[in-house]
């Protein structure tokens, strides 16, 4: 299972040609990526192409099936085609890949467009209220998931899903920036984001998780280049996903 983690150098070596805007009418390289990888660790899936505004630009939600009610997403897209997206987002790409094959009967979606706006969560909303997929108690939403292990906050999402998290980790709550949760829920389904964050070794955060202080600065990496590979940590990524998206999710 660990190998599978490693992936994420792979992943940050390729390039997108631009944002989720610029798809045009063919499967972007982190798409194509992430076909070769679910076709290589035997995983089944389907595309879901779609265009909205009646433009010739597609986008490309990635569906991978399951029996259960829980579903579990994370965006592929990227806002600066030129950086790594190490940690945002292409860490949680990795690692629900590896959750999917630690729970085979979770239903995981990467969504496209997260970065403007939600589109591709607004089209998983109107097929999960459609009842494409059955029943969807609920939606977790992964983010910036490349290091912090078992320390890590949620959105400020008042429901059930915030509930069973805070009463099985005691985890902070925190004020997010938009994520694709924000237009799940808007769509009245219930989602909270998850977020895992290193220690701030200067001990002077407000965010404690664990007792130990956790160092929100690394949030403002994003579409930056210092989102940078060498900054994941593929023992934490591990962590995360065995010890926290598990138990959440099993």
């Amino acid at each position: 299972m660990s190998s599978i983690y490693n992936k994420i150098y792979d992943f940050c070596k390729v390039r997108n040609l631009g944002s989720c805007l610029n798809n045009g009418q063919e499967k972007t390289n982190r798409v194509k990526f992430i076909e070769r990888l679910l076709t290589s660790e035997g995983i089944s899936y389907y595309i879901d192409e779609f265009s909205i505004h009646n433009t010739d630009n597609k986008y490309f939600n990635i569906i991978i099936e399951g029996n259960s009610s829980n579903m579990v997403i994370a965006h592929h897209d990227i806002c600066n085609p030129n950086i790594d997206n190490a940690n945002d987002n292409s860490a949680s790409i990795i690692n629900l890949i590896a959750l999917k094959k630690l729970l085979p009967n979770l239903r995981v979606v990467f969504t496209d467009g997260e970065e403007f706006g939600g589109i591709g969560s607004n089209r998983l909303s109107e097929q999960i209220n459609n009842g494409d997929f059955g029943n969807i108690e609920y939606v977790l939403n992964v983010e910036l998931s490349g290091i912090g292990g078992r320390n890590f906050f949620i959105g400020d999402y008042p429901g059930k899903l915030s509930d069973k998290i805070v009463s099985m980790f005691n985890c902070p709550i925190f004020r997010t920036p938009y994520n694709d949760s924000v237009t799940i829920r808007k769509n009245g389904i219930d989602s909270v984001v998850i977020n895992p964050l290193p220690i701030d070794l200067d001990g002077v955060s407000n965010l404690i998780h664990n007792g130990v202080p956790l160092n929100t600065k690394i949030l403002f990496n994003c579409h930056t280049p210092k989102d940078t590979v060498d900054k994941i940590s593929i023992e934490d990524m591990k962590v995360f996903t065995e010890e926290v998206l598990y138990e959440i999710l099993k």
